[in-house]
């Protein structure tokens, strides 16, 4: 069966059912690159899960590629490289875990917090300058952290700062592709024509009227940052030490307590929720239950940073 007969017939799955289902595709793809290949159809109809649950990657000659799952760079004449693999993949993974392809949520892509701990690699793989996405082996060295039995991660090294289990996902969201996927002396990719088999190309210069501002962040709604409130407290309540890396990282300085408390939390409510984007903040009263007995309901304001393309609460307030 193909993932996307299996994906309609049975629904979404869990973040970690689908890390299970896509470890081994990763691995795959992992392989290719490692051969100076190229897949370039990666996508639900080009995975093949058997009866026994394990998915395995066709080969390329076998599937024909899903505009669905594909970059929207290489439509402007961009010669294919391997980042654009790792994005379709985790487009994928987008989509077995939300439902929905990534065309779904919009320019610039906001990858929905629901995704839990997946969605700093989410958020990094699908980011559309292909040099700021992690590698194949990078991808599948996250999910195996998170979901491979323990004697398979011992033998594995983490990414290239060596690190294992639950510590690479504050890692990876915290330091973000800059720091530890950066530095890997590649080139820009040149549009496909006659010019790009030149020696030496000359600089592109543009006059100051027509040049844009490099990495202008786009206000986010007031729709956008009450999703982010939501999905940070369902995240943090379910596992803390995915929901500490929505944090500053000065602001977990500040925060010795913070795994201990929200793990004393209790199936949470929002009753009431607003958010400001000029002042980069949401406010909302919430009630739950505590782990030892009783309930407590309260107000509560996070105020917000944009850093590298997501939001990060950069403080909050208590009533």
């Amino acid at each position: 069966m193909r993932l996307a007969d299996r994906f309609r017939a049975r629904g979404v799955l869990a973040p970690d059912d689908a890390a299970r289902l896509l470890l081994p595709v990763a691995d795959s793809l992992a392989s290719v690159h490692a051969a100076s290949g190229l897949h370039g159809a990666v996508s639900p109809g080009a995975i093949q899960v058997d009866a026994g649950g394990r998915a395995v990657l066709l080969p390329r000659t076998e599937v024909d590629p899903d505009p669905a799952f594909t970059p929207a760079d290489l439509a402007m004449g961009l010669r294919p490289v391997p980042a654009d693999d790792v994005w379709s993949l985790a487009a994928v993974l987008l989509q077995v875990t939300t439902g929905h392809p990534p065309g779904s949520y919009g320019t610039p892509l906001v990858v929905p917090r629901t995704t839990a701990w997946l969605a700093p690699l989410l958020e990094l793989a699908l980011r559309p300058d292909p040099r700021e996405r992690p590698s194949a082996a990078d991808m599948a060295d996250y999910l195996r952290a998170r979901v491979a039995p323990a004697p398979e991660r011992q033998r594995r090294r983490v990414g290239a700062l060596a690190v294992a289990g639950g510590a690479v996902l504050a890692v990876l969201a915290v330091l973000g592709a800059t720091l530890l996927f950066g530095g890997r002396d590649e080139q820009p990719r040149r549009p496909v024509s006659s010019a790009s088999s030149t020696a030496t190309e000359p600089a592109a210069t543009a006059s100051p009227e027509t040049t844009a501002p490099a990495d202008e962040p786009t206000q986010p709604t007031a729709a956008q940052l009450e999703a982010f409130a939501r999905d940070y407290v369902a995240t943090a309540s379910g596992d803390p030490d995915v929901g500490v890396t929505w944090l500053t990282s000065e602001y977990r300085d500040r925060s010795p307590r913070y795994r201990e408390v929200w793990a004393s939390i209790r199936d949470p409510q929002i009753l009431r929720i607003t958010a400001d984007p000029q002042a980069m903040t949401v406010s909302y009263t919430y009630r739950y239950r505590l782990s030892g007995g009783g309930s407590r309901t309260e107000d509560i304001t996070l105020y917000l940073v944009q850093d590298a393309g997501r939001l990060l609460i950069a403080d909050a307030s208590a009533s």
